[in-house]
């Protein structure tokens, strides 16, 4: 059985190990958005795809990987700074509003990682 004394170890063990997770996700967080501050431009290893949505542009949608739960899907061409002005884009999606299936880089699912599929012009 366990005793009491054992019980409130497990106790104080288990706050401190909390307040350990609690600072990593806190340091992680600020370090992404001093990262979206100072230089929001990321490279494809960097990203996360959407399985098959793109943007209005024709770009794969993606995030960034050290993001957190309340960021959002994006054009791609806007997260690598090659974003053309002259055509639409599609608004950031917030994961907590929009339901987009990631790629699977482990089988051989879909990805938009360097699609690019224009509109044509009507």
């Amino acid at each position: 059985m366990i005793t009491e004394k054992e019980y409130k170890e497990a106790v104080e063990k288990s706050r401190e190990q909390t307040k350990i997770i609690n600072q990593y996700h806190k340091e992680k967080k600020e370090t992404f958005e001093k990262r979206m501050i100072e230089n929001p431009i990321f490279t494809d290893d960097e990203l996360v795809y959407s399985e098959s949505s793109l943007c209005t542009c024709g770009h794969g949608l993606a995030y960034p990987k050290d993001c957190g739960p309340g960021h959002y899907w994006d054009c791609s061409a806007t997260l690598k700074g090659l974003r053309d002005e002259d055509v639409p884009h599609t608004s950031a999606l917030p994961f907590s509003m929009y339901s987009v299936k990631s790629e699977n880089r482990n089988e051989d699912a879909g990805t938009t990682r360097g699609v690019f599929k224009p509109k044509k012009q009507e």
